[in-house]
């Protein structure tokens, strides 16, 4: 099988691994704290890298690094540790503001920064391909984030819109701000991949590194540590669901999505990745029985001609 294919399979699973694990983070959100879910999030993310580094890999690679090479995988991975873990509390708190329909989609504006970023650090080629099928993409991801036009009066529009307006401005930004951190978080999850030679063992360490931060400013926190408290027994559950959630998405998703980095770049595979949304419309119609629209079969045909674009031109 060509190589280019394979890495455009792992980038599909990627995708459809992210696309469920969001609608349970929405799912599970709206019984947990922000703070509470992200550190037993991480938890259970770094049990999960842990295990499929065992399944998939070795820890003796890193035996075969210099001390300088040991030295800036560390970095890079304490680097895209925070960077996925702040983005990711910045994701959860636009959830709380916003709904999933919008917020998702806007964070696939990684997109744009993750261009810049590929070119400069990596010498990665933007193709003109590249950037006709990204746009189609992304203007694919924003029709599927418009939401219906409300039948209501306009003295009930004008209450909704003031009631609504504060959290729809923080929501929007909090995405945005999740959406640059996740490409920097690529970018150096990339990084540490090509100093290690190896993908789910840099996971590990990115997660790791970041669970024992967050842990660590927990202390003076108390409620990271919200999830694990007695009292608090009655939501673990839902907790649970999001940390399974968060191993199969930031644990092994992420390890396929640098997989497919690795064999055909970080801009291919970041542009088909923003297709996300339309696996996770599909979802929310076949799973949580919403509302089927038009705009989603333009969507599809916006995506399966943006992909074809890079594929094939």
């Amino acid at each position: 099988m060509d190589d280019f294919i394979v890495g455009y399979l792992f980038a599909l699973n990627a995708i459809f691994t992210w696309g469920i694990a969001s609608l349970v983070y929405k799912f599970g959100l709206g019984k947990t704290e922000v703070k509470a879910t992200l550190f037993f999030r991480l938890c259970c993310v770094s049990l999960g890298t842990f295990l499929f580094s065992l399944f998939f890999s070795t820890f003796q690679i890193l035996s075969t690094l210099t001390d300088q090479q040991l030295v800036d995988a560390l970095i890079a991975s304490s680097i895209s540790g925070l960077s996925v873990t702040i983005g990711d509390i910045f994701y959860f708190s636009s959830l709380k503001k916003i709904d999933v329909s919008r917020a998702y989609p806007l964070t696939q504006l990684s997109l744009v920064f993750v261009y810049p970023l590929a070119f400069i650090f990596f010498g990665e080629e933007i193709k003109f391909s590249v950037l006709i099928g990204g746009a189609l993409i992304l203007s694919s991801v924003f029709l599927l984030s418009r939401k219906d036009k409300p039948e209501q009066t306009k003295n009930q529009e004008k209450v909704s819109s003031e009631a609504h307006s504060k959290d729809l401005i923080e929501g929007v930004l909090f995405a945005l701000i999740a959406a640059f951190l996740w490409a920097v978080a690529y970018a150096s999850f990339h990084q540490t991949r090509i100093i290690t030679g190896d993908v789910f063992v840099s996971n590990f360490l990115r997660v790791i590194i970041a669970t024992i931060c967050i842990g660590i400013y927990g202390l003076f926190q108390q409620e990271f540590f919200e999830a694990f408290k007695t009292e608090n027994r009655s939501t673990l559950k839902y907790y649970l669901y999001i940390g399974l959630a968060g191993a199969l998405s930031l644990g092994l998703a992420d390890s396929f999505f640098m997989k497919a980095a690795e064999i055909n770049g970080l801009i291919i595979t970041s542009t088909i990745t923003a297709s996300t949304p339309l696996v996770q419309q599909f979802l929310s119609i076949m799973i949580l029985k919403e509302k089927f629209r038009k705009k989603f079969l333009i969507a599809v045909l916006l995506i399966i001609f943006g992909n074809y674009v890079i594929l094939f031109l």
